[in-house]
């Protein structure tokens, strides 16, 4: 150290004492103050691998949402494609049943008219027995026959066709079935014609004047 080179080392080293209880470490003779280092240089940017991370991050949430969009708009497709699937089986044969119901009803006005006119018992069981088939065919199909008379009548499966005024029956209920309704799987395929129910008109009777002189 430069203080060995000197002619007394020992006032040397003496001095240096001095200075370092007078000013304390990190002194250097001569100098006004202690010496700072200087601050850790801030950074005005990220730095590019931070951003390069951030962009990662986005394009992998924006990947991920969108596959789930995907898979969800996927799943509502597959059932809405078996909901169609199954509609069609249900419903292939709408129009051809629908033109059979005339058939049906007349087989039913042959029976009424048979036991009304007293016919032979083997042409009445023969009539009956093919209305039985019949209906067994309707019913595999889907076919059910729609309820109407003691029920509210209802626009969305039944027909009305006339009203009756009359107290047994509240008002806005079926009292007369006229042609019968059916459904397909719970859809209608022909309404019920209906007779429906409505409160008597209500008249004031007559008043009966007489002379009081």
């Amino acid at each position: 150290m430069a203080f060995l080179d000197a002619a007394n080392p020992d006032e040397t080293f003496v001095q240096h004492e001095e200075l370092f209880d007078e000013f304390g470490p990190g002194t250097v003779p001569g100098a006004d103050a202690p010496v700072e280092l200087p601050p850790a240089p801030e950074l005005s940017a990220p730095h590019p691998a931070e951003v390069r991370l951030a962009e990662l991050e986005k394009e992998l949430r924006e990947v991920r949402d969108w596959s789930t969009r995907i898979a969800a708009d996927f799943e509502n497709y597959k059932k809405r494609i078996e909901r169609e699937r199954q509609d069609q089986m249900r419903f292939s044969n709408e129009k051809l049943l629908r033109e059979f119901l005339p058939i049906f009803d007349n087989m039913m006005r042959a029976l009424d008219a048979s036991v009304r006119n007293g016919e032979a018992p083997s042409l009445t069981a023969g009539i009956e027995l093919v209305l039985s088939e019949m209906t067994k065919t309707l019913r595999r199909a889907g076919v059910e026959p729609i309820t109407a008379v003691g029920k509210v009548f209802d626009p969305a499966i039944h027909e009305a066709l006339q009203q009756v005024e009359t107290d047994a029956v509240e008002p806005g209920y079926v009292v007369q079935e006229i042609q019968p309704g059916y459904s397909l799987s719970g859809r209608v395929l022909r309404p019920t014609l209906v007779t429906v129910a409505v409160a008597p008109e209500v008249t004031t009777p007559g008043v009966l004047l007489t002379d009081l002189d």
